[in-house]
């Protein structure tokens, strides 16, 4: 369906392509805030006018194109989310000078955030071909990371260049494993639906590529590329268990879907002669993936022991009433397991404190407002809590939950699963991989780190409006 009146190229969709791709490479990297306004701040009026031009092309074409309402459900989630952080600034705000200031900073970007995203969604159902230069910036900010990278591994004589806080363009891990995990979500996605499209739809109307980038199989080199430097960054330069983690259920969530479709076409074969060759160039390109992967993964394991011992060391780490620990680890220390030895640090914070998050927010349906507010809220449960370095409970839905009562840790969150859920119902057209492995990643990412404050805050809303954007595809009126 056509949305614009423009004759020609989408100018205006490429633009708002590239200052896409501009921000995500940019978003969780350091000393980037100026551009990172610049750009929303343009790119927010180039995503109005575009919306504008999509809801008019809408309406003009409604006896002959329909657009289901609940595709719209994860963009009203998303903007009930935001109408909520208003909502309770001016009903249930316990510090208004904090929440004010936060409401006018973060919540702004968040929302500019939130329009280019779902444009962003809009620009690639109207252009399939634009969709590789969405991870561009990405890549190019992982790429400047290896090159900061290998002189420092030069250095000490080792294939690990692990510096929280050193010289790197993303300060501390989380941040990388934050834009690492975005990419290798996206490429998946692109990959995936690339060879999901090709030969079953013709190239201008619905194929993800133009011809000749399908005879060059640049797609493929691309997603690869861009993948294996996030995997190897979350083994060599970040040390990330969560990173590494996230990959492999990522990648094996497809692996997964791929053999069960296997398995459905070798029943099917009394009718078919072989399988597509799409099907297999796409399972050879996994087995590639899962060969690097299973390289690095080992590497990491290797390098890192506490996986070992992961599941007890969370069992023991989530009873917060038989473990106090968590109340002031400095002081007290970790539990011991069985026999005799301390469980994972990280491990027993990470659980614990989200735990106690949990509970709080039972305390607390409403929240109160704030980022980073753990340490003030726990205090009503424990007064002996110690907040020396602690802001989070390592779960941004939690934290989020913490600030904004059950609003905030369950309409995002519901946003995303709802877009997911209507992808794999077939109901979002040819980004189905894309919209499904973004709202993966996005969900499980968001448990699990500690992500609601600034920069991470503005992409979430991004993700949820991208995904929220790829779902409103317009079909013929039967």
């Amino acid at each position: 369906m056509r949305i614009s009146p423009f004759p020609g190229p989408d100018k205006i969709g490429f633009v708002l392509i590239l200052i896409s791709s501009v921000l995500l490479g940019i978003w969780a990297t350091m000393h980037t805030i100026a551009l990172r306004n610049i750009l929303l701040g343009f790119g927010g009026l180039g995503a109005i006018y575009y919306w504008a031009i999509w809801l008019k092309s809408l309406n003009k074409h409604s006896f002959e194109m329909g657009l289901p309402r609940f595709a719209w459900a994860p963009m009203v989630l998303v903007v009930l989310m935001l109408l909520w952080v208003v909502i309770h600034f001016f009903c249930f705000s316990v510090d208004p000078q904090r929440q004010l200031s936060e409401l006018s900073s973060t919540w702004v970007r968040a929302l500019l955030a939130v329009l280019i995203g779902s444009a962003t969604g809009l620009v690639l159902i109207r252009n399939a071909k634009f969709a590789p230069w969405l991870w561009l910036g990405l890549i190019v900010s992982f790429l400047i990371l290896i090159g900061q990278y290998i002189p420092k591994a030069l250095q000490r004589g080792s294939i690990f260049g692990v510096d929280f806080f050193g010289g790197y363009i993303y300060w501390a891990k989380f941040n990388g494993v934050l834009a690492g995990t975005i990419l290798i979500a996206g490429l998946l996605g692109l990959l995936i639906d690339c060879f999901r499209n090709d030969g079953t739809q013709g190239a201008t109307q619905g194929a993800i590529l133009p011809p000749w980038v399908k005879a060059s199989h640049l797609i493929p080199v691309y997603s690869l590329f861009g993948i294996f430097l996030a995997a190897y960054s979350f083994v060599f330069i970040f040390d990330a268990k969560a990173g590494v983690g996230l990959a492999v259920i990522l990648i094996g969530f497809w692996i997964l879907v791929g053999l069960g479709l296997l398995a459905i076409k070798i029943l099917r074969l009394n009718k078919q002669k072989n399988l597509s060759s799409a099907y297999i160039k796409l399972a050879g390109l996994f087995f590639l993936i899962v060969l690097a992967l299973g390289f690095l993964s080992y590497k990491h394991v290797k390098n890192n022991p506490g996986w070992e011992r992961l599941f007890s060391d969370i069992a023991i780490s989530a009873k917060i009433d038989q473990y106090s620990n968590w109340q002031n680890p400095h002081k007290y220390g970790y539990p011991q397991r069985g026999d005799g030895t301390t469980v994972a640090g990280n491990t027993y914070e990470r659980v614990s404190w989200a735990t106690v998050g949990l509970r709080l927010i039972g305390m607390q349906p409403l929240g109160n407002g704030l980022f980073r507010s753990f340490p003030e809220q726990v205090k009503k449960l424990a007064p002996e809590f110690s907040d020396t370095g602690i802001v989070y409970t390592h779960s941004a839905w939690i934290d989020l939950g913490l600030a904004f009562g059950l609003g905030g840790l369950i309409l995002t969150p519901l946003a995303l699963l709802i877009a997911m859920l209507r992808a794999v119902m077939g109901l979002s057209g040819r980004y189905k991989a894309t919209i499904i492995t973004l709202s993966l990643a996005t969900l499980i990412l968001y448990s699990v780190g500690e992500y609601a404050f600034q920069q991470g805050v503005e992409m979430l809303f991004y993700l949820s409006g991208l995904v929220g954007g790829l779902s409103l595809v317009a079909s013929p009126k039967k």
